[in-house]
């Protein structure tokens, strides 16, 4: 009995060892590829070659293979993106970028002090005042938009060509908002800026607005997917995805950081390396791809579904994760309800071993890296937690602020899932993968 007792103890030592370093190895990549160094990594200081050079020194170190002489697929791309110190000032007061205000990725180079005309619901309101005030010229002048306590409903479509057209030919756009600021980049360039401001921090009375935009447009940016794997015994591969990139920066004067979008997925991704490279007889190849270009419209996955390294066919099974850097209140599967055999499996494989607090069905949904390949018949879900957690497309998600309050259990739960997939059945106890991590 004592020796059962101090086997018990033991093995407790030793998963609670395990748990520390894979946390701690998230924490440190999250640290590296979400520092200012790293630049949001997006194109424009080069912060996704910087991440992708990165991954691949882990790859390298982990001793994964390659299809052919690298780990990256190159492909290209169009993107507008911000150099230099870009600026907003309204009144002689300068706004904080990220938090008072953000410049839509759109937004071409401008630069100069301009006279704000002010568009709100009391001018609205009243039709035949709002119609003589749109003949006017607006030429050298910048609109200033808001529409709270607007009464007229019919005047969204107008909003919509204000903001997004710019109908009345402003030098610039200026939208107020009362939700959180959330950036998109683009792969377009409009001929006008537009810039988004938060109703609590406008200065009262606008009435100029100092605008400095360094903005340039590439049409045929080169960017990459990294793929890697661990040989199998047959032709046959398991496929575990994420995308790496970013939003970038707004200029030299702020970044964003991405730590659950998607620097989670990254991290999962390679602890999940370092622990299959370790395991002997696969039956099937585990492949890893990190996506470029998914901020910007899955573009990464795009190719590759229509440039594949081996065989789309060949894939049993794709799992892609993102944003995977909460989960406190479960995770959510989307195509769950598509693939409904594997689904049952991984609550199966949960309820079996409380890994998480819930596992919940969704049906198919275009909305992360698994898409191209699901319309290429390829079987995948994509995997992303729940919970408290809410920073996204922010200056604010950041290592420190993301909690990885489940990120152990979701790669124990994975690891349990691929071995399933692997082996057409789940582990027994004594094979579970918690105590070889």
């Amino acid at each position: 009995m004592r020796s059962v007792f101090i086997f018990l103890g033991l093995f407790l030592l030793s998963f609670q060892q395990s748990k520390s370093q894979n946390t701690d190895y998230a924490r440190e990549i999250l640290n590296t590829i979400c520092s200012e160094n790293y630049q949001g990594r997006g194109y424009a200081a080069g912060g996704a070659d910087k991440t992708a050079d990165f991954i691949a020194k882990e790859l390298r170190k982990i001793r994964l293979k390659k299809f052919g002489k690298s780990y990256f697929q190159p492909f290209t791309i169009k993107v507008n993106t911000f150099y230099g110190n870009n600026t907003v000032n309204i009144n002689g007061k300068s706004l904080i970028p990220g938090i008072d205000y953000l410049i839509s990725a759109s937004s071409p180079s401008l630069k100069g002090t301009f006279n704000v005309e002010i568009i709100d619901a009391a001018l609205i309101n009243e039709p035949l005042k709002f119609k003589k005030f749109i003949r006017s010229d607006f030429s050298d002048k910048v609109i200033l938009i808001d529409t709270f306590g607007l009464k007229r409903e019919s005047f969204n479509d107008a909003y919509q060509l204000i903001t997004e057209r710019n109908i009345l030919k402003a030098k610039a756009v200026i939208k107020i908002t009362r939700r959180n600021l959330v950036y998109a980049p683009s792969q377009i360039q409009k001929k006008f800026p537009l810039i988004i401001i938060k109703k609590a921090r406008l200065p009262k009375n606008p009435k100029t607005v100092t605008i400095n935009i360094d903005s340039k447009y590439y049409s045929n940016f080169e960017t990459k997917n990294i793929i890697a794997y661990i040989k199998g015994k047959t032709d046959t591969s398991i496929v575990i995805s994420a995308h790496y990139d970013h939003l970038g920066t707004m200029g030299k004067n702020v970044y964003f950081p991405g730590a659950n979008d998607n620097g989670s997925g990254v991290s999962a991704l390679l602890v999940l390396a370092k622990h299959f490279s370790k395991q002997k007889k696969l039956k099937y190849n585990i492949v890893f791809m990190f996506f470029s270009g998914e901020e910007l419209g899955l573009l990464g996955s795009y190719y590759y579904s229509q440039h594949p390294l081996f065989p789309l066919s060949n894939i049993k099974f794709l799992i892609n994760l993102d944003m995977v850097g909460s989960g406190d209140k479960g995770i959510k599967v989307v195509n769950g309800s598509v693939f409904k055999e594997e689904f049952d499996e991984l609550v199966k494989i949960n309820t079996e071993n409380n890994y998480m607090p819930a596992v919940k069905i969704r049906g198919k949904a275009a909305n992360s890296d698994h898409y191209f390949f699901f319309e290429n018949d390829v079987p995948s879900f994509f995997i992303y937690t729940t919970g408290t957690y809410k920073e996204y497309h922010n200056i604010f998600d950041t290592p420190e602020n993301l909690p990885l309050s489940k990120f152990n259990e979701l790669t124990y739960l994975l690891t349990d899932f691929i071995n399933y997939l692997q082996n057409d059945k789940k582990p027994d106890i004594e094979e579970s993968n918690i105590s070889s991590f």
